[in-house]
């Protein structure tokens, strides 16, 4: 097997390449994360919280980052520490959906109760005894499936779109690549993934908009518009984006 050597400067030289290639392939789709960007930003604007209750928005400032970095990895082509973090910020965002339903368990949180340790699979478990329980969270678990799957652990399924097998001319040998940067070679189903990584972070901050209803003194119509919007535009998005490239949305 021939491996190609790759410096760090090249290699640095290459993210940027993948990062301009890909601003210029979702042009289309850029608004999307624009908007969802302003949703997010808009109720730090007005937001003031006292030094008791820190809890919801260091969680969703956290998610915040997250919707940074993993949409970063995305455009850079790194599909799975794209998963990764999502992941991350799902495990964030289903910690403060009990927190706000259940404001007395913030303490556990805190001392690192193992209930938060394990935040994904508690949930599931109280909505598989009972479906209405957590209804913001349904698609968000089964995200965080997927992306624990393809992004979080260094088993086979993390290689998607990196393992390339080229013959070897006049030989019965093939030559392996693992590739630096992870992307499929189908442009819509590179954008299904940016799709849907701006649809996971619009579902995670939903969880904490009740949060937001409660504790900001005025609500902005033009906001609260702009979110009633988006599910059904993103979604919508999706199947399309998907359809292109699968037959089965």
């Amino acid at each position: 097997m021939k491996i190609e050597e790759m410096n760090f400067l090249e290699y640095l030289g290459k993210e940027e390449q993948n990062l301009l290639t890909s601003t210029v392939n979702f042009r289309k789709e850029f608004d999307l994360f624009y908007t969802i960007d302003r949703i997010y930003q808009e109720p730090l604007r007005r937001l003031v919280v006292s030094k008791g209750s820190v809890v919801i928005p260091q969680l969703y400032l956290f998610v915040h980052f997250y919707f940074y970095f993993s949409i970063s990895c995305i455009l850079r082509a790194h599909l799975s520490e794209s998963l990764s973090s999502t992941r991350k910020a799902i495990d964030a965002s289903l910690t403060a959906y009990k927190i706000i339903l259940d404001p007395s368990s913030s303490q556990k949180y805190v001392d690192h109760d193992r209930y938060f340790q394990f935040i994904k699979s508690n949930l599931k478990k109280e909505i598989d005894k009972d479906s209405s329980k957590y209804p913001l969270a349904h698609n968000l678990i089964n995200i965080h499936e997927a992306c624990s799957e393809y992004g979080s652990h260094a088993d086979i399924s993390s290689f998607i779109h990196r393992i390339e097998r080229k013959e070897i001319s006049g030989t019965s040998q093939d030559q392996i690549f693992v590739h630096y940067f992870q992307f499929p070679k189908d442009e819509e189903e590179y954008r299904f993934y940016y799709i849907v990584t701006l649809q996971s972070f619009f579902l995670m901050f939903l969880i904490f908009k009740p949060y937001f209803d409660t504790n900001l003194k005025i609500i902005d119509p033009i906001w609260e518009l702009t979110i009633t919007e988006m599910g059904p535009k993103l979604e919508k998005l999706r199947k399309a984006t998907y359809d292109k490239f699968n037959k089965n949305p």
